[in-house]
């Protein structure tokens, strides 16, 4: 897959809810838990990057620090709560990007956005991105909010060897959450539904 050909795609129809439930945790909702918010969601924002890596594509993901609330320690793509002063959720996921791992606006091409993604735990609505960048940037990490950079060959997520499901527990409730396992890492919850997404888009499933 060129960047060329994955461009070309977001042109047609996304995948959108069908793609990104086959990733989804089951339960969706904890009971009694969530769902139940005082406000609006909040809009977020998130860029999926792809870089030049061995011939081919990769995804450079985030492992977080153990310091949120909701998402400490997980596997994610930068990302993070939209301000006012953005204007709109491409500033916010450009912006997340610089601040999270070093990566300037001015590095990035956009070439699509994939659908909204809510969360019910937190109310956040996500708008993912889809940006690339030349060639493999020197990352630097947000002490506060990333642990480390996990570089992950395209390739790797389109194998279906490499999915899989986990027993965890959200708010203390049991909950089945389907991923991507590759090595130590497990992608799962919103960023595993993007990537789904994503893995739709380019095995022409739309």
């Amino acid at each position: 897959m060129t960047i060329e050909a994955l461009h070309q795609k977001f042109i047609h129809e996304l995948p959108g809810e069908a793609a990104q439930d086959r990733m989804s945790p089951r339960p969706k909702h904890v009971e009694g838990e969530e769902g139940i918010h005082q406000g609006h969601p909040i809009h977020s924002a998130v860029m999926l990057l792809l870089v030049p890596y061995q011939s081919d594509l990769a995804i450079p993901f985030i492992k977080r620090t153990n310091v949120g609330k909701y998402h400490g320690g997980q596997m994610a793509l930068p990302s993070g709560k939209s301000e006012p002063e953005d204007g709109n959720s491409l500033n916010t996921a450009l912006r997340e990007c610089k601040e999270e791992i070093g990566v300037t606006p001015k590095e990035v091409t956009v070439i699509g956005k994939l659908s909204d993604v809510y969360i019910p735990l937190s109310n956040f609505n996500i708008t993912p991105f889809v940006g690339t960048i030349p060639k493999m940037p020197n990352f630097v990490l947000s002490k506060n909010e990333v642990e480390k950079v996990i570089i992950i060959p395209l390739k790797d997520l389109l194998d279906d060897r490499n999915k899989t499901s986990q027993v965890l527990y959200r708010q203390e409730q049991k909950i089945i959450a389907p991923g991507y396992k590759i090595g130590e890492n497990f992608i799962w919850g919103a960023t595993a539904m993007i990537i789904a997404e994503l893995e739709a888009m380019i095995k022409n499933e739309q």
